[in-house]
């Protein structure tokens, strides 16, 4: 109230023009009377006074013309506080957004940091199950040892006693302790074996019992060895086709075997593709950690010096330990992104209170002007009065008495020209030192602003690689889900593998049984042809009449014996090389079961096994019932007696 009730008194100091000094000179002289004449001395006092109203006069338009000057000026550095008010306030709306946008960031990193580590915890879990697999496996192969040993032993106790069989095949016999599995089969093999061998020595007592009859049926017997002798070459004739296709199979598993190589070389070449990328993530990550470092470095330079420096190093050997360097370098940047954030929010809060303290000095600066002006319209209030009062002076010595003002008080018009002075320029510096200083605020404004905008840029920065990251985290976790089925896969195919392998096997051994038994039944057969032979000189040398038809029996014989060696050696020949054969069948496997093993070792997981294109049974499943049958109808064929 007090500033307005001034400036109503200064407007209407402002509005009120001082009388003109002639009119004011003339209504004097209109009051005194005609006949008294002025003297010399009077007149020249009174153009000195008129003078001296007219310098007032000028002075205080220049002092209205200052006032004029300062107060447009004041209204301007007011409305230049007023938008840099608006100014502060925007930017610290702008940096609480910018803050809950890093938070949010925070949560989001930490949100995968957390899926990460789950994602960790199930790789984990499948190599627990993959060790798992790989126990079950070592304990099916102690069970594939054993059903081989107790083949092998029951064979050899039954080898001596081998004979032919006539009666129909039959399913294996089964067991109530060996249920299912390898030793299931080598019992039902075993206890078959034994019902052979009795049969055999049931049939070699009939056939001991039948030899005085079939003396006497010579004739009729040199028919039927011949006819024996064509079914011998004709069963030799099959067992040649079975050889050829026993190679077929041989030449298959080698194609398959070829496969499989190839199918390794296309997962290391996958895998060699892969690692470009793994390197390219973990330079990625690298360049982020020192982009964190620098943000951090601006913000406090010494904690930037006390943090490391890069340890992501890309090995070219070992992709798994490439990925624990990767998964470690995310973690640190992450670490090193909340320490960044932590420091920026301590910098922000710095920023803030210097505003504060701006923001205080502004208003001090406000109140000091304020204060001037008051000063201001008390000098000019006074000056106005002394200004009125002088004039009454003047006009007083003169002779002409105007109330202008009541006190007697006088003073000088030299002393009221100095304060007039001292005052415009007091002003003057007061004002001079206001805009200097809302130009230094302007300064500092203007670095705030550029700061705030530098630190807004960094946030920018950091958002976009933290949106890579996660985009990267998202990627391998995928990579991982897939190398997870792709291991899944794998080893359901080496189990299948395994099986398919130990039953090709096993049908190995039982096709070198048959031909072992087939072999000791043709030297049976010869040494009962060497018998009756024998027997049939003596019957010639005893029955003279009957030499002509006895020397053709015999030479018939000779040719059935010379016939039945060569089928012997012939078989020989096959045996042997079916063992070459299976031998270079079982160094292949092993060759390929070892190349296999150093795949796994190697990290080699994306694998797959061609079963179904080749039409291979690759689930635990017994053995064909074709080859049950052939085999024992190989075992069950009759002998030559």
């Amino acid at each position: 109230m007090a500033d307005d009730e001034d400036a109503a008194v200064l407007s209407d100091v402002d509005e009120d023009p001082l009388p003109p000094p002639s009119t004011s000179s003339a209504s004097s002289h209109k009051t005194l009377p005609q006949a008294q004449q002025p003297q010399p001395q009077s007149d020249a006092q009174a153009q000195q006074q008129q003078q001296r109203l007219l310098d007032l006069a000028a002075e205080l338009e220049e002092e209205r013309r200052l006032r004029r000057v300062a107060e447009a000026s004041l209204a301007e550095a007011e409305s230049r506080v007023a938008r840099f008010k608006a100014f502060a306030q925007d930017v610290l709306r702008k940096r609480d957004e910018l803050t809950a946008e890093a938070a949010a960031s925070a949560r989001s990193v930490a949100a995968l940091q957390a899926e990460a580590a789950a994602s960790a915890r199930s790789l984990a879990a499948l190599q627990a199950e993959s060790a798992a697999s790989a126990r079950s496996l070592a304990a099916l192969q102690a069970e594939a040892t054993t059903a081989s040993s107790m083949l092998s032993s029951g064979f050899e106790r039954i080898s001596a006693k081998a004979s032919p069989s006539s009666a129909p095949a039959a399913p294996l016999p089964t067991s109530q302790k060996y249920s299912s599995g390898l030793p299931a089969l080598a019992y039902g093999v075993l206890k078959r074996a034994n019902d052979i061998v009795d049969d055999l020595l049931a049939q070699i007592d009939a056939a001991n019992r039948d030899r005085d009859r079939a003396r006497e049926q010579m004739e009729h017997r040199n028919y039927q060895i011949a006819i024996e002798v064509s079914e011998l070459e004709a069963s030799l004739a099959s067992r040649s086709a079975e050889g050829e296709s026993l190679s077929k199979s041989l030449s298959q598993r080698e194609a398959e075997i070829s496969e499989l190589r190839d199918k390794i070389t296309a997962l290391e070449g996958k895998l060699d593709a892969q690692r470009p990328v793994l390197a390219e993530q973990i330079g990625c990550t690298s360049k982020l950690y020192h982009e964190m470092r620098e943000v951090v470095k601006l913000v406090d330079a010494e904690a930037a010096s006390a943090l490391s420096d890069s340890v992501f190093v890309w090995k070219e050997t070992d992709v798994e330990e490439s990925l624990k360097v990767s998964l470690e370098g995310t973690k640190l940047a992450y670490e090193l992104a909340a320490m960044a954030l932590e420091k920026v929010g301590a910098c922000i809060d710095d920023k803030e209170s210097k505003m504060r303290r701006l923001e205080d000095r502004v208003g001090e600066l406000i109140k000091e002007k304020e204060h001037i002006g008051v000063l201001l319209r008390s000098a000019l209030q006074a000056t106005t009065s002394e200004v009125l009062k002088v004039a009454e002076d003047g006009l007083r010595e003169a002779g002409i008495e105007i109330g202008l003002d009541e006190r007697k008080e006088h003073r000088p018009g030299s002393l009221q020209k100095d304060e007039v002075y001292t005052l415009a320029g007091a002003l003057e510096n007061t004002m001079k030192e206001s805009q200097v200083k809302i130009v230094e605020l302007q300064h500092l404004v203007e670095a705030l602003r550029a700061e705030s905008g530098l630190l807004r840029t960094r946030l920018e920065g950091q958002e976009k690689e933290i949106g890579q990251l996660r985009k990267q985290i998202k990627h391998l976790e995928e990579k991982e889900r897939v190398a997870n089925e792709s291991v899944e896969g794998l080893m359901m195919d080496v189990t299948a593998a395994e099986e398919e392998i130990k039953r090709w096997k096993m049908a190995a051994e039982e096709e070198a049984e048959a031909g072992r038994s087939i072999e000791e039944e043709f030297q049976t057969q010869i040494s009962s042809l060497h018998k009756e032979l024998g027997e049939a000189k003596q019957a010639m040398v005893e029955l003279e009449n009957k030499l002509k038809f006895k020397e053709e029996t015999a030479a018939a014989a000779m040719a059935a014996r010379d016939a039945a060696e060569k089928s012997l050696k012939l078989a020989d020949m096959r045996s042997s090389r079916l063992r070459e054969r299976l031998e270079e069948l079982n160094r292949q496997l092993e060759e390929s079961d070892n190349s296999i093993d150093s795949v796994n070792r190697n990290g080699h997981r994306y694998m797959c096994w061609p079963w179904q294109w080749l039409g291979l049974n690759y689930v635990r499943l017994p053995p064909v019932e074709t080859d049950q049958t052939s085999n024992e109808m190989e075992l069950s064929e009759p002998l030559i007696i």
